[in-house]
């Protein structure tokens, strides 16, 4: 059987989306220009004509062109089922398109059970089960690993690298950079580096290097933000600014008010705070702070908090507003 051509990626981990997308680009082979056949569409902002033009040209001088089409799950109302599917259906076998749907699971109550499904596109959306349906289509599923994961996951992590860690160490770490894959891989980098592969690394080791830096920092940035303390929290993400990409700062800010609503949710629900704690990933003994931070936000002014997030995400995109000015504004329009 062909490898697949179109790629529907869903979840919420933006380093295993990422780390997908290069094993597709690796897959086109040694021929593959990106600067040539590499076409990327803001699903927020391109029309269907241009989705249409991007996966109908012909490759330049390769094998295949690549159509990534990010930020999608708000188009795809049954509005636009025809037209879209119909695009699908026609696109060569020349073309991988990849459409990046960023989605979170929720936990929900079946019968007298919990499930966990996706928000947006569950597998009863009409374009999840197109993929499904379809020869030469998958479905990648990609959420953020749970809390009680990430000592697995930052194993596996310092594997695929080529290093060793030891479990007390896999532990620190997923401490400190809780579910977020992207910092956690940037922090298992630099661990391997400090040790130069030679050696394991050691729970000290991670004590030694994260504890005192920037990454750790954003972690209490967050925290600092979310118990009110405006003043602290500014002063940190101006540190944060020096010594961090923005993109990596707004995904842990957008992550953190994420788990808040979740809390918020569950909270109107009735669950109890270790009910609370795993469903939404947050460690045991920081669920009473979580809890006190929704209570204090609300649900309407969590859900305005993340949808500025979004916008945020969206300006910075389109180079109309500079992020790093955008998340220090942020900081101060939190706890308005």
């Amino acid at each position: 059987m062909d490898a697949p051509n179109l790629h529907l990626l869903r979840g919420d981990d933006k380093n295993g989306i990422a780390q997908y997308l290069k094993q597709i680009i690796s897959g086109l082979g040694a021929d593959f220009d990106p600067g040539m056949n590499l076409t990327r569409l803001d699903g927020k902002s391109s029309s269907l004509d241009d989705l249409k033009m991007a996966v109908n040209s012909l490759p330049f001088f390769g094998s295949y062109r690549l159509v990534i089409l990010d930020s999608v799950p708000g188009r795809l109302d049954k509005t636009n089922q025809n037209q879209f599917t119909q695009v699908l259906e026609n696109i060569p076998p020349t073309t991988h398109l990849v459409i990046v749907a960023e989605d979170h699971q929720k936990w929900r109550r079946d019968g007298g059970s919990w499930t966990q499904s996706w928000e947006s596109l569950p597998s009863s959306h009409w374009l999840v089960k197109w993929f499904s349906a379809r020869q030469g289509a998958e479905v990648i599923d990609l959420p953020l690993p749970e809390a009680r994961q990430m000592d697995s996951w930052i194993s596996k992590e310092v594997q695929k690298q080529g290093g060793r860690i030891e479990p007390s160490a896999a532990y620190e770490l997923g401490t400190h950079t809780g579910t977020d894959t992207s910092i956690a891989s940037q922090e298992i980098s630099k661990l391997l580096t400090y040790v130069n592969f030679e050696r394991a690394i050691t729970r000290e080791d991670v004590l030694e290097l994260v504890s005192e830096e920037g990454s750790t920092d954003v972690f209490v940035m967050l925290d600092r933000l979310m118990e009110g303390k405006t003043a602290e929290a500014q002063a940190m993400m101006r540190r944060l600014l020096g010594d961090s990409q923005p993109e990596i700062l707004l995904g842990a800010v957008i992550h953190r008010f994420r788990q808040l609503i979740q809390v918020c949710e569950g909270m109107e629900a009735g669950d109890d705070p270790a009910d609370l704690a795993r469903k939404t990933g947050v460690f045991q003994n920081r669920i009473n702070a979580y809890m006190g931070a929704a209570r204090r936000y609300g649900m309407t002014g969590l859900i305005g908090i993340y949808r500025r997030l979004l916008e945020m995400d969206v300006q910075a995109k389109t180079s109309r507003v500079d992020l790093a000015t955008n998340l220090e504004l942020f900081i101060l329009e939190a706890n308005q």
